[in-house]
């Protein structure tokens, strides 16, 4: 009975931690795209450079989603680190990379 209890609790014990990972964003899914468009399918951005512009577009700034919330643990805090994405002058993304909230 021992020996079925133990790798259902490794089972358990890696499933907690899978479910548990931050979120992940794919770099294909945003590069060509106008910032209405990751807006319309991913949702507002959680953190923008600057405002849109009358039409609605970011153009060049970066803007991001969130996939850690800042955390307090034990020795400190954990800033909040956020999926970038950055916008050409006509509102096209045109890169991403993973940072910290500018501020925070």
């Amino acid at each position: 009975m021992k020996k079925r209890i133990a790798p259902l609790l490794l089972l358990l014990a890696l499933s907690l931690f899978l479910c548990s990972c931050s979120t992940r964003y794919d770099e294909d899914d945003f590069i060509g795209k106008t910032s209405l468009e990751i807006e319309a399918e991913f949702g507002k951005f959680d953190c923008t450079g600057r405002d849109a512009g009358a039409d609605g577009l970011y153009t060049n700034t970066a803007c991001g989603y969130t996939i850690r919330e800042s955390r307090v643990r034990f020795l400190g805090t954990d800033p909040e680190w956020l999926f970038f994405i950055t916008f050409d002058e006509n509102g096209v993304a045109d890169s991403c990379y993973e940072g910290y909230r500018p501020g925070g």
